[in-house]
């Protein structure tokens, strides 16, 4: 009996978003999924998404996220190595480095675990195996202070409360090297003043994404917010 057998005798798939047994998403559920062909443009960089961000993707990110569900994680990741393929024929490179964006240190003491580095670190297994390029994760942004949860805040008090909120961490810029595509990741995109404050903190370091990846877009937000 195969690996893969064995593990689904004894840990049997279910659909993540109904239980439905035998697949990680079935067919009506997947269909409620809105997949994003769209790019933004934050901070002159192009954002590229996977979905659009509705009921059931708020359900695919909240289990990675919050609960930790590798099977949920496993799906972003292969949704956004898809996507990742828009971003490698714009610009071709040999290698590349994802860069999460960071959670704060209270959300992963609370969590136990880092949900980006998960997510991102799954996002560059799917890309290797896909594409046959070199991608690493590089844990290159660690936050230095506190922030509020932004959930409830407005676009305006989003980007208060998070800037100045990261920082590079010393010694690791050198990876990111010439000839080397680095990509800014994040698991939703809303406003866009996380991933602002990301490149600004990027850009302190000298260090120019080529492109920013997400798993989600919210676009009714960043129509205004950031433009298509």
């Amino acid at each position: 009996m195969a690996l893969k057998d064995l593990r689904d005798l004894i840990y049997p798939a279910s659909c993540l978003l109904c239980r439905t047994s035998g697949v990680t998403l079935c067919p009506s559920c997947e269909a409620t999924l809105s997949s994003c062909t769209e790019s933004y443009r934050v901070q002159g960089r192009t954002l590229y998404s996977s979905l659009h961000y509705n009921e059931a993707a708020s359900h695919l990110i909240l289990a990675a996220k919050e609960d930790n569900d590798r099977a949920a994680a496993r799906y972003l990741a292969e949704l956004m190595a898809m996507r990742f393929s828009r971003v490698h024929r714009n610009f071709h490179r040999s290698s590349y480095l994802l860069v999460p964006i960071p959670s704060s240190r209270a959300a992963d003491k609370r969590r136990g675990y880092e949900h980006m580095m998960i997510l991102a670190g799954l996002v560059a297994k799917r890309i290797v195996t896909e594409y046959e390029v070199d991608c690493q994760l590089l844990n290159l942004l660690t936050p230095i202070r506190k922030v509020a949860d932004q959930s409830q805040l407005t676009a305006r008090a989003r980007q208060v409360n998070i800037d100045g909120a990261f920082q590079l961490r010393k010694g690791l810029e050198r990876r990111a090297g010439k000839g080397v595509g680095i990509i800014l990741i994040d698991d939703l995109v809303t406003t866009g003043s996380t991933m602002s404050e990301g490149l600004r903190a990027l850009r302190m370091g000298s260090i120019e994404p080529d492109a920013l990846l997400s798993a989600c877009v919210a676009g009714r937000f960043l129509v205004n917010k950031i433009g298509l």
